[in-house]
């Protein structure tokens, strides 16, 4: 790898680890989010629903023999910091009782992306798991031999299906009339990418993910496509000798990675952070491979969580793609 590029690779891997540092809160790194609906499961032939919205308004249905019917309704707040709570106060509206009271205050054990455990006065402790009808998706790609030096185009992909339509974004670098370009993915080109993989020459690994995983995801998707669309890149022309596409594509791919594992180890991630000799590939690979080789260990990593083509296409609804 050359002198400079191995020098700005270093800079930007240490930048992105303390970028992700800033960015989450002390002590918790996973980010509470209570809003949506939660079920538990009381009895083999009963169930509740707990619906939180963004007003801090809950309601309370009662799920049998597939029917739900609302039994309750109240307000929610957060009795200390709302992004790592430990306790939420409940008062029920009119007639009716949350938990049997009008007034009480669950206790925060711990939560994830998919599930909340949380100790309640004259129940104990209980496991929700969230209920989301959406599904979503994260698909890693890339090629090689695409481009004059011999690279290609790399980025990772979020799927999120609604019903019958499944909305998609992506951002990195892609062939643009046979050149590379980094920023947002136009549907023309990540729909070639939707399919099985052609080749050694090209990589595809395609993950179903959580709703808090496709968030975070695709927030930083977002952000990249933003600062292409505006000349605020990390690098460009003027901050390093090498091609800077590469290197903050570099860092669009390790943040997107890295979002997967935030709240629970869920997938087997490799750590590109310079570390040698763990981190192979930054010692070995040039910053405009290592996209390639990272996807690639991630797919012999993750092969049992792969998900294969012909399901692929049932799961996501590929003849109503709609772009954001």
């Amino acid at each position: 790898m050359k002198f400079t590029a191995i020098i700005s690779l270093l800079a930007l891997l240490l930048l992105g680890s303390t970028t992700n540092m800033l960015a989450q809160p002390p002590q918790q790194k996973c980010p509470f989010n209570i809003i949506g609906t939660w079920k538990v499961q009381v009895s083999p032939t009963e169930a509740r629903l707990y619906t939180f919205d963004a007003e801090g308004v809950i309601k309370v249905l009662k799920v049998t023999g597939g029917a739900q019917h609302e039994i309750a309704t109240g307000k929610y707040e957060f009795l200390d910091n709302p992004k790592a709570p430990e306790q939420i106060a409940l008062t029920s509206t009119g007639k009716s009782r949350i938990f049997g009271r009008t007034k009480t205050a669950m206790k925060v054990v711990s939560y994830d992306d998919s599930s909340l455990t949380c100790n309640i006065p004259g129940i104990g402790t209980t496991r929700w798991t969230r209920e989301d009808p959406n599904r979503y998706f994260i698909v890693f790609v890339a090629r090689k031999g695409e481009f004059y030096e011999g690279s290609g185009s790399a980025f990772p992909v979020l799927i999120k299906t609604a019903g019958k339509v499944s909305t998609v974004e992506a951002a990195g670098i892609y062939s643009d009339a046979g050149q590379p370009a980094f920023g947002a993915v136009p549907a023309s080109v990540y729909k070639d990418y939707l399919r099985d993989a052609r080749g050694d020459s090209e990589v595809i690994l395609r993950l179903e993910i959580s709703s808090g995983q496709y968030e975070r995801g695709l927030k930083i998707v977002q952000e990249w496509g933003r600062r292409a669309r505006e000349g605020t890149l990390l690098y460009d022309k003027d901050s390093t000798h090498t091609s800077p596409a590469p290197l903050n594509n570099i860092l669009l791919v390790k943040a997107v990675t890295e979002t997967l594992n935030v709240c629970q180890n869920d997938f087997d991630l490799y750590k590109l952070d310079y570390e040698y000799p763990t981190d192979w590939i930054a010692n070995q690979v040039s910053p405009e491979y290592v996209p390639f080789f990272l996807f690639q260990e991630l797919r012999k990593r993750n092969e049992a969580r792969h998900i294969e083509y012909k399901k692929f296409q049932e799961l996501v609804q590929l003849a109503n793609l709609a772009s954001r």
